[in-house]
């Protein structure tokens, strides 16, 4: 080792100099996925989706004002075990919360809701599209947007959630 290589060494050795930063180029952004190693559903995001394509145009009384019951439905729940949209989105751990309205086909999309303390959520197919329930008519399920959702609704969209119950 030369005699400047010493003197860095133990430089960065007393805390005096920083070590040398590797240069390397930055790591591209992971691509947001719908899967969650940390929650066991019966579906998979990919059936959750083709549950969900699969019941658009359905409407049933067990839809109507059942947001957050109908995202269950779609993962193979019976329930989500959550009292409301607003609930489930509120007592997540933050690390399956996401910000950006780029929604990956399964994920899940929060809203707050003015003059309602339930709130809405809705599973995404992909594409910006989305399945949610009451939005053409009370319990019948249809394909929408995040701006529907703020326009017809008045939402604020809070953002999308891997899909955790």
């Amino acid at each position: 080792m030369t005699a400047k290589a010493l003197l860095v060494a133990g430089a960065v050795a007393l805390g005096l100099l920083a070590a040398p930063a590797a240069f390397a180029a930055p790591a591209a952004p992971a691509a947001a996925t719908c899967a969650s190693p940390a929650t066991s559903n019966p579906h998979t995001c990919a059936q959750a989706v083709t549950w969900a394509k699969n019941h658009v145009g359905a409407t049933s009384s067990d839809y109507d004002h059942r947001c957050d019951h109908v995202v269950a439905l779609a993962y193979g729940r019976s329930a989500s075990g959550h009292g409301s949209a607003a609930l489930h989105w509120s007592s997540m751990p933050s690390r399956y919360k996401h910000s950006g309205t780029t929604v990956p086909a399964g994920g899940l999309a929060f809203f707050s809701i003015p003059n309602s303390n339930d709130g809405h959520v809705m599973i995404s197919i992909g594409g910006g599209k989305f399945v949610s329930n009451d939005i053409v008519a009370a319990g019948k399920l249809s394909e929408t947007t995040i701006a529907t959702i703020e326009s017809r609704w008045g939402g604020h969209y809070l953002g999308w959630s891997n899909p955790w119950f």
